[in-house]
């Protein structure tokens, strides 16, 4: 069953003022595992999540008109990835991002590291996506190394891909949880919350955005890792999704709309914490907030993908247009199909994501700079030659500015009023 169990804080020498170097009493809340829940769902809410579902598959749909699938692919895997990150309060502009990943690739300058982390988590995404895409099973193995990806490039790397021995919590005082939000399961609880979550993401006990949904909500309430866990928790939506083959294609980019909907997020995952007899109908109610956010979250997300999917269509016949004649599977054809996916390339990268060799690579992205679908930039001190798909990052910045308005273009809105401030959740 669900508790609380009490735990007592050592006052230790550390932090600047009393309330750090205090001891207290606290509350570590265990939650109840997911095996064998009947989690039970109103008929309206239940509604909802078959119209979400039906959004996701619209939008994997989507790719067999679409002519740029990888392109797309690509940008809405690195536009969760960053997004995910910005709900941390790690944020960079596309281009800042491109650059520094450009600049990475070539050897040269690092030194912008909240660029360096964001592209640690494009690298768990993928990663995540790829295990869920390739393997029978997702293991502990799987997720440890999910996480370690997402750290390396970060100040705490050493805690990549390690389960926490200590006790965390979230909010209040970095020395104490006297004044935590929320403290969650003591470690040594921990792992086994954490195989019961892997056995329930291997399952198919609810509807795969049932699924999705319980899995992140439950990950971060255990929330395994010293730090990273609620990127974590996001890769592992993709995880569900993909495994069930709801996303076969295309990651709806959910963390788009929960990023603004931060109060609805936060909302959500505290009210998914309850206090009553596992099978109760009162655990089934504690989960309606949640499910309710993410369904509408990804309704909006997929709502917006699509209508950006269709911008960049449009987008690259004008490209072809300006080009003018190009031959079917050529340098330049492939170039032009990958370009949505990857707006900022060199001539090295530009080869390896079209196969092609390095001089015909450079052959094709003249022409596309003659025909002004490309623009060249010098990046770093080693003024490395990079080219720019510029009509690509403006279109990105007009869907981050649709999304800052809780309702965009579309008729869809959030359960509840969402706050423009973004709260961590770690």
């Amino acid at each position: 069953m669900a508790r609380t169990v009490a735990r007592h804080w050592e006052p230790r020498f550390e932090g600047a003022g009393r309330r750090d170097r205090q001891g207290c009493s606290y509350d570590a809340y265990v939650p109840d595992p997911l095996a064998g829940w009947q989690l039970e769902i109103p008929g309206d809410l239940a509604a909802d999540v078959a119209d979400a579902e039906m959004a996701i598959r619209d939008l994997n749909d989507t790719g067999t008109k679409h002519v740029s699938l990888e392109g797309l692919a690509r940008f809405l895997l690195r536009a969760e990835s960053v997004a995910s990150s910005r709900i941390e309060g790690l944020d960079a502009g596309p281009r800042r991002l491109l650059d520094a990943e450009t600049a990475i690739a070539l050897g040269g300058d690092a030194s912008d590291q909240v660029a360096v982390e964001i592209l640690g988590n494009i690298t768990a995404m993928e990663t995540a996506v790829r295990y869920a895409s390739q393997k029978t099973r997702f293991t502990l193995p799987d997720l440890l190394e999910v996480h370690a990806h997402l750290m390396e490039s970060s100040r705490l790397a050493h805690l990549g891909g390690m389960i926490r021995t200590e006790q965390n919590w979230i909010g209040g005082s970095q020395y104490n949880p006297c004044t935590a939000a929320f403290v969650p399961p003591p470690p040594e609880a921990v792992p086994d919350l954490i195989d019961d979550l892997i056995d329930y993401v291997n399952a198919d006990t609810h509807s795969p955005l049932v699924q999705a949904a319980v899995a992140h909500a439950q990950f971060e309430t255990i929330h395994p890792f010293a730090d990273g866990n609620g990127r974590t928790g996001r890769a592992l939506i993709h995880v569900v999704l993909r495994r069930r083959e709801l996303a076969p294609r295309f990651v709806p980019p959910v963390s788009l709309i929960l990023a603004t909907w931060a109060t609805d997020y936060i909302r959500g995952l505290t009210d998914f914490r309850h206090l009553s007899p596992p099978g109760s109908t009162q655990r089934s109610r504690a989960a309606h907030t949640w499910l309710a956010t993410f369904t509408t979250a990804t309704r909006r997300a997929c709502s917006d993908a699509i209508r950006y999917a269709s911008d960049i269509e449009n987008l690259e016949d004008t490209w072809r247009t300006q080009v003018g004649r190009i031959r079917g599977d050529s340098s330049l054809d492939r170039l032009l199909s990958v370009l949505p996916g990857a707006p900022i390339v060199t001539v090295a990268s530009a080869a390896h994501l079209i196969d092609r060799s390095l001089v015909n690579t450079g052959a094709a992205i003249n022409r596309l700079a003659e025909a002004g679908v490309v623009v060249q930039r010098n990046v770093g001190k080693q003024r490395y030659r990079v080219f720019h798909a510029d009509g690509v990052l403006d279109l990105f910045t007009a869907l981050e500015r649709s999304l800052a308005n809780p309702t965009g273009d579309t008729t869809t809105s959030p359960p509840g009023r969402p706050a423009p401030d973004r709260p961590k959740i770690r």
